[in-house]
């Protein structure tokens, strides 16, 4: 998923981030649920997709989930924020945002061997103003077995857009993906 087109506080690279992966994981020969620009509702519905094929494909199954875009964290948890999002408060997260650890479950859920989660969503929170707890980047997550959270930058930290055509993290992921 990425999400470029935010009506408040657009970003450059998110949805040439997700495009730059889908080719490199379509080239690795993976199965991939791409969405670009996405709502609430699509995000979701294209994440319990992504958790049907991975389940369908079997124990042995290597899940990936990708995410560029704004994320934000509330109270230790973190969200992704979708395009069309309306966040006034602090509240208004958990109605409008998407968990991270909802996607988590999703992948547990499918009963496969491995996952991964790549957040490049470590952008300031650009509601920060607004929020009691206004934390930097995204929190710390733990994953369950089996399971591995990469992150943009370190937890608490905020990761640049990049000015070039993919954000300097999807740009060396992509590149080190193809080198293996």
């Amino acid at each position: 998923i990425g999400n470029s087109a935010y009506q408040d506080i657009p970003l450059a690279n998110p949805a040439n981030d997700a495009r730059l992966i889908d080719a490199t994981l379509r080239g690795l020969g993976f199965d991939v649920v791409l969405v670009v620009d996405a709502d609430q509702k699509a995000m979701k519905y294209a994440i319990v997709e992504f958790g049907e094929r991975l389940a369908q494909a079997g124990g042995d199954a290597v899940g990936l989930f990708f995410y560029a875009g704004h994320g934000l964290q509330v109270d230790g948890q973190n969200y992704l924020v979708p395009r069309a999002a309306e966040i006034k408060k602090e509240s208004h997260v958990a109605i409008e945002a998407v968990s991270a650890g909802w996607i988590l479950g999703e992948m547990e859920y499918a009963g496969n061997a491995m996952n991964f989660v790549i957040l490049d969503a470590c952008r300031n929170n650009p509601l920060s103003r607004s929020f009691r707890s206004a934390a930097r980047g995204l929190a710390r997550m733990d994953a369950p077995r089996g399971s591995i959270v990469a992150y943009s930058t370190g937890p608490g930290d905020v990761a640049r857009d990049g000015d070039g055509f993919n954000s300097p993290y999807t740009t060396a992921l992509a590149r080190e993906m193809k080198a293996s």
